[in-house]
């Protein structure tokens, strides 16, 4: 493993051929017509077909343990090794060249995990995939040490694990935080003609639903800056669910059904099965959900409201004092509540809706 900060200045450049380089000119903001449609480079390439885009943004998330760690590696050896497929998708990878940064895991455990991985792919060394162990690194130092690694050895993918800790806003729900963040490394991926691909996580309450964007942390500010948005869930049988969640340029094909992928417990390697699922029917039944889901939402109304009729205002503060979430949730969930008939207006205050109440206890 190599640490970029070992490198020095006055290492020769690698040489990559012209017809090679893909990079954006990012101080450029004012095309014609004309430079548009004869632009050799299409925002429709691919490093790994037809999924993962060739430049720009992407996110990879799951629940704790699910392997996302190890997917993304993975990925990131293959694309090293000059390998023409991962998991059965064709790679196109310019460079042959990776950058894995870890921002949860050591030297240790980082060092263990690649072991295996290698092992398990029978190989013994590879210098084109480095791992930069950032686990004390701000995010500031972080991009710094990127472009300046990137400017010197172009590479065709940057793992960034995990986005939490290169997030620099107070709030994960602060749309405008979230973008803005994405922004700063989507600017660094332009300019190196790479993709940047954060490991990041879902809300607990997507679980054990259908994979969807909606679940994933932070919310729309992540997924709406990001090109693509890709969900790993756990199957039966030790096998995982491949989901596009979000993909601009993917077909339709895969993002209405899963790909079933086998994982190796010892190498931490996956492999496609070949097998196919309709996304819809990962996760818990939808009536099961939505039975659930009305009736927690029936006890914290019953707990709010009681037997006296309260404002908007006043139900915000009251529920947020209940679950301790945020205002934004509190606003839902009293959208929520109305749209379910479980509260009802009177003037301008809300109170429990007790037919509603009466229908459920019987």
């Amino acid at each position: 493993m190599m640490n970029p900060e070992s490198s020095t200045e006055k290492e020769q450049e690698v040489k990559i051929p012209k017809e090679n380089l893909v990079k954006l000119d990012t101080e450029k903001v004012f095309y014609s017509a004309t430079e548009l449609l004869t632009m050799t480079i299409e925002d429709t390439d691919y490093l790994m077909e037809p999924i993962f885009p060739r430049i720009g943004t992407a996110v990879l998330v799951g629940r704790p343990d699910c392997g996302k760690s190890q997917f993304a590696r993975q990925l990131c050896i293959q694309v090293a090794l000059k390998d023409s497929t991962f998991l059965d998708f064709k790679l196109s990878a310019r460079y042959q060249r990776s950058i894995y940064v870890t921002t949860e895991d050591g030297l240790d455990a980082t060092r263990s995990a690649v072991k295996k991985q290698f092992n398990g792919l029978s190989l013994t060394e590879n210098d084109n995939v480095q791992f930069l162990v950032a686990d004390t690194m701000e995010q500031k130092r972080i991009v710094k040490l990127l472009n300046k690694e990137l400017k010197r050895n172009p590479a065709d993918l940057v793992v960034v694990d995990s986005f939490g800790d290169i997030f620099t806003g107070g709030d994960s729900n602060n749309n405008m935080a979230m973008r803005n963040t994405v922004k700063i490394f989507d600017k660094v991926a332009k300019e190196h003609g790479s993709l940047i691909l954060f490991v990041h996580h879902i809300n607990k309450s997507g679980y054990k639903q259908s994979p969807s964007q909606e679940h994933i942390q932070g919310g729309g500010g992540l997924t709406q800056k990001v090109r693509l948005a890709i969900q790993l869930s756990d199957a039966p049988g030790n096998k995982r669910y491949l989901s596009v969640v979000k993909g601009n340029y993917c077909p339709k094909k895969f993002k209405e059904n899963s790909t079933v992928l086998g994982f190796d417990e010892e190498t931490l390697l996956f492999e496609n099965t070949g097998m196919m699922i309709k996304t819809s029917a990962i996760g818990a039944p939808k009536d099961d959900r939505q039975v659930k889901r009305k009736s927690e939402l029936q006890e914290a109304a019953e707990s709010i409201f009681s037997d006296s009729a309260i404002t908007y205002g006043e139900f915000v503060t009251k529920y947020q004092s209940y679950s301790g979430k945020k205002v934004a949730t509190a606003k839902r969930v009293h959208k929520e509540m109305l749209d379910l008939e479980l509260i009802t207006k009177e003037g301008d205050k809300y109170s429990l809706n007790v037919e509603e109440d009466l229908e459920i206890d019987e």
